[in-house]
């Protein structure tokens, strides 16, 4: 199974007046320290691994956030450190921390030290479309024309959030079946968000498109 990837903004010490953080990441999203993730991937034991990407290696553990403990989280380690990855990497926190949406995957926090570069999502358990649709484990009945459409709609309302649910419109510009991942009763969730783009600010919500009797 391949998984591609709540932040808010606290400190056990200080509070965020007293504080300067010197990135906009740090201040809107939840940071995680390095040995916490080492020692809940068992330092990235290969037990722990769930799958590989283009952007990152996917790690299964459990951590703690915001005094609640979170069973099974998804842990994506970023390899390479060109200009691009950075890039990809502040993008994907930048607009996952501050959305919160059932058919969005929920961003819990990240990692910055030093050449490590990690993301912390929550657990998805079904995998993602790509893996029901074309999966040739004999374990897993294949999707209904029920499921199907669930996750269709699903899939629609996500990208309908995006565009006009927040204030800046956010165009996702990669929306594939590795993308769409299945959570509990076949949820689908909008997942990997490093290549999206946001609009201009709009002075009023647009209103939604309607639905002539044709169809259009």
């Amino acid at each position: 199974m391949f998984i591609k990837f709540l932040g808010f903004c606290w400190s056990k010490h200080t509070s965020s007046s007293q504080r300067q953080y010197p990135t906009v990441i740090e201040e809107l999203c939840y940071q995680f320290s390095l040995a916490d993730i080492k020692k809940s991937t068992k330092n990235f034991d290969e037990d722990q691994l769930i799958g590989t990407g283009d952007m990152c290696i996917v790690y299964k553990g459990s951590l703690q956030h915001n005094g609640v403990t979170e069973d099974t989280v998804v842990i994506g380690r970023i390899h390479g450190s060109a200009e691009k990855e950075l890039k990809q990497f502040k993008n994907e926190i930048e607009l996952l921390c501050q959305l919160r949406h059932p058919n969005l995957i929920t961003l819990l926090g990240f990692c910055d030290h030093k050449d490590e570069k990690i993301l912390v999502y929550e657990y998805i358990p079904n995998g993602s479309l790509h893996d029901r649709l074309y999966c040739s484990d004999v374990k897993k009945e294949p999707l209904t024309w029920k499921q199907r459409l669930k996750i269709c709609i699903g899939a629609a309302r996500g990208l309908h959030f995006l565009h006009t649910g927040v204030k800046r419109t956010i165009f996702h510009r990669d929306v594939t079946p590795y993308k769409i991942l299945l959570g509990s009763n076949m949820v689908a969730k909008l997942a990997d968000f490093r290549l999206s783009l946001t609009g201009p600010h709009y002075a009023s919500k647009p209103k939604p498109k309607t639905i002539s009797k044709d169809g259009f």
